[in-house]
């Protein structure tokens, strides 16, 4: 009878032992909804003197430097390059739809004649989880956001796609911009739009533009207003219609890689989110069985060697042999898990070979945007002071 206690004894102080070991481990689930809260839309038109023109650049990408950055964080460069263009469409379609801004373009470079300039970087995108950094600043200089954000999406926003399964980051995005806007004075919008237009000016000549601007503290004030007649000013503005048509290319190739890419990169992240889930499940798994194993064997050698009797010793051999058992267990779940981390840089791969290049034909010229779409962009900045040069006589400034 006391040989009998003694083993229970031993084997509850056992399971005593694992249960503190696993317990710490265990995770709760979490109820995600799959419907997003809806951006704050416009209740009436603003003037058009206070509307605020937006700009944004496709995201840094975030990729790291080292390759084992990018194996440990799944990261394939190719994807990365399409998601900073997609994000950044998607941003623009975001704001576009609150009626709460003027015109909303995507270019490759930050645009003059865009009175405030939105950008991000991506920190974490595996179809489960995505976080970024976004920063927004106006003509004259004022950082209106610098913020990061981040949402977990949900397996009910995959099987029946209505929107986007982060659209509650782009709509947080949108809200916070409007809030930094509504601070501002009337006055003060109104002088970001003439700010933005003398820039303009003054990328184009400035010789002819240069006493209307000045800066202070890192801010860019108008110091004084040309007259509404200068014919030097009536030039500048007949050429930023040329910018916007060009800028509206610029979007359009944007809007077409984005429509282009949505499915493709959909069922990429489908696909990555399954496989991020059951990554971190096996990871957790083998961590859990391979701790708790250690704890079996250290358990079962400590009551072997406390033990008395030939029963006692079978049971702790019995428990060291079951934590042995566990720890391999717990190994071979990591092998399966490096298994399903490179079906994730496959995925990602094969979504990066399907983004195809675009050709345009501007103004009769063929202009190649895929990978050259800032020189392409910046060739054509060149062209308008051409142009200003040769309508006004003077020479072309550098």
């Amino acid at each position: 009878m006391k040989m009998r206690q003694e083993l229970l004894t031993g084997i509850g102080q056992t399971m005593l032992l694992l249960m503190a070991i696993c317990l710490p481990a265990c995770t709760s689930t979490e109820v995600i909804m799959a419907n997003s809260t809806p951006a704050i839309q416009a209740e009436e038109a603003l003037p058009a003197d206070q509307l605020v023109d937006v700009g944004l650049t496709p995201f840094d990408p975030g990729i790291p430097a080292t390759e084992k950055e990018l194996t440990d964080g799944f990261i394939i460069p190719d994807v990365r390059r399409a998601e900073a263009g997609y994000l950044a469409y998607h941003l623009k379609d975001t704001l576009e739809l609150t009626g709460n801004w003027g015109a909303v373009r995507v270019t490759p470079n930050p645009n003059d004649t865009m009175d405030l300039h939105v950008t991000g970087k991506i920190l974490l995108s595996d179809g489960e989880r995505l976080e970024v950094r976004v920063w927004a600043t106006d003509s004259t200089g004022a950082m209106w956001l610098d913020k990061q954000y981040e949402d977990t999406a949900s397996k009910f926003s995959y099987e029946a796609i209505k929107e986007d399964p982060f659209q509650d980051l782009y709509n947080n995005i949108a809200d916070d911009l409007l809030a930094a806007r509504r601070r501002l004075a009337d006055e003060e919008l109104t002088m970001i739009g003439q700010v933005s237009a003398l820039r303009f000016a003054q990328r184009l000549s400035p010789a002819a533009f240069s006493g209307y601007l000045t800066e202070q503290d890192g801010r860019v004030r108008v110091a004084q207003l040309p007259a509404r007649n200068d014919p030097m000013l009536q030039r500048v503005d007949r050429i930023k219609e040329r910018e916007y048509l060009f800028v509206d290319t610029m979007d359009d190739y944007y809007g077409r890689f984005y429509k282009d890419m949505r499915a493709s990169y959909d069922e990429w992240r489908l696909a990555t989110y399954e496989e991020a889930i059951l990554l971190r499940e096996l990871k957790s798994q083998a961590n859990k069985q391979f701790w708790g194993g250690l704890g079996m064997t250290a358990a079962g050698i400590y009551a072997g060697a406390k033990s008395e009797t030939w029963a006692e010793s079978a049971a702790s051999s019995g428990v060291v042999i079951g934590g042995i058992g566990m720890v391999r267990s717990g190994l071979n779940r990591r092998k399966d898990a490096e298994i399903h981390a490179q079906a994730l840089q496959e995925l990602g791969q094969s979504l990066g070979g399907e983004i195809t290049p675009y050709v345009l034909d501007i103004e009769g010229k063929t202009i190649e945007l895929s990978g050259t779409a800032e020189n392409q962009f910046s060739q054509w900045q060149s062209i308008l002071k051409e142009i200003y040069a040769e309508e006004t006589g003077l020479p072309i400034e550098e």
